[in-house]
């Protein structure tokens, strides 16, 4: 069979599994669990004590509600909760909470032995004037016993409760330059600086952030949040503050969102499998699900018109070029990673621009050929960014 016109029928494929959905073969299920198993999954381990700002940390990084972060924590040990985000079937990123940690008789021996398999950055959290932290010193130093190479991010939070009454934030955020000290004096200062003192040899750096609600009305309500993401970039390596940033903002996205990124990725673990024919096969019925949970969001119809407006508009240009990446699979090592990130790539740029389509449509406008296609393009190449980092070996 030729390969292109094989591929060229990609958005036919596709349509057919929009408007005439079919559950998924036992062997498609089969291949896209294989393409999970291969996609990074990191583990945060949130290691302090009780509100000491965990939640606000999770909420921070990922954009979800405090009830999503609240119903989304599941047991994993007697004494840690696991939070998979966006979802536990096909997530970005697990945070784990330690949920004993200050307890009396806390021995964190069971939650070391389970992260040290899976854990890749611990980040721990401190209230900044908070000085009975003993726990999580000893907690921290038996961490380091067990795993002395551990990244550790100690994260100075609720900077807010050192402040003079009635002050505000430091601005500009001054705790990456040597001379911090200088510019944050007095007993908040003193507060931070002594924390440091007792974490001294714990930590690999240390960020102070004051991460709050919009009522608490003292903006920025992420405070620190660049200086926290830096820290983690620096520590991972894996493009996660690219991958998680939200973008659009509107109420219908921002449920659409994690749709999209769990598609996006499933669908990088696709095409990088070795058989083009089987990877673009699941990426049509990733898409196909992820189309449907975006009109579900926005309650429109996924019609034939619909399908041929963005198939005419986008082109088929993009589908050679899937095609290609997909080919790139094909050869060990040095192909997987660029074909599993334009996978993802497209997937991303295909779920945000229904939703930019959607938006369209129901504030009343048609949308024209040429501003789908330069949304596409746009998506497009925000989506190989965000993916490039994220879906390396």
């Amino acid at each position: 069979m030729p390969v292109l016109p094989w591929f060229g029928s990609f958005w036919k494929r596709l349509s057919e599994q929009v408007l005439s959905p079919r559950v998924d073969s036992a062997e498609v299920e089969q291949q896209l669990r294989r393409a999970r198993e291969k996609l990074p999954q990191p583990v945060i381990w949130l290691l302090g004590k009780t509100q000491s700002g965990k939640s606000s940390l999770v909420r921070a990084l990922t954009g979800s509600s405090d009830a999503e972060i609240g119903n989304g924590f599941r047991p994993c040990t007697r004494t840690a909760r696991l939070y998979a985000f966006p979802s536990e079937e096909e997530c970005l990123v697990r945070f784990l909470d330690t949920r004993g940690l200050g307890e009396v008789n806390y021995d964190p021996s069971e939650d070391i032995a389970h992260c040290q398999r899976q854990s890749h950055l611990l980040i721990v959290t401190v209230r900044a004037m908070d000085h009975a932290l003993q726990p999580v010193v000893d907690a921290m130093a038996a961490v380091r016993k067990a795993k002395r190479d551990w990244p550790t991010v100690v994260a100075q939070t609720a900077l807010h409760e050192g402040y003079s009454p009635g002050a505000s934030h430091p601005q500009p955020y001054p705790f990456e330059a040597d001379e911090w000290e200088a510019s944050v004096p007095g007993d908040f200062g003193r507060s931070l600086r002594r924390q440091r003192e007792e974490f001294a040899g714990l930590a690999s750096r240390f960020v102070p952030v004051d991460f709050t609600l919009p009522e608490d009305e003292l903006p920025p309500q992420y405070y620190g949040e660049d200086a926290l993401w830096a820290a983690i970039e620096t520590e991972l390596g894996l493009g996660l503050r690219a991958l998680l940033q939200p973008g659009l903002h509107d109420l219908y996205y921002r449920k659409a969102r994690s749709h999209i990124l769990s598609s996006a990725v499933a669908a990088g673990g696709a095409a990088a499998l070795p058989n083009p024919a089987v990877s673009l096969s699941l990426i049509a019925a990733i898409d196909a699900k992820m189309f449907h949970a975006i009109a579900s969001i926005y309650d429109q119809r996924l019609t034939a018109r619909v399908m041929g407006e963005l198939g005419s508009a986008i082109g088929s240009g993009f589908v050679v070029r899937l095609a290609g990446r997909s080919l790139l699979a094909m050869i060990p090592v040095v192909g997987t990673p660029f074909a599993a990130a334009y996978g993802a790539a497209t997937t991303y740029a295909l779920g945000r621009t229904l939703c930019w389509y959607f938006a369209q449509v129901r504030d009343g406008v048609t949308p024209a050929a040429d501003k789908i296609r330069e949304t596409f393009a746009q998506e497009m190449a925000e989506g190989r960014r965000r993916f490039r980092e994220f879906l390396k070996p």
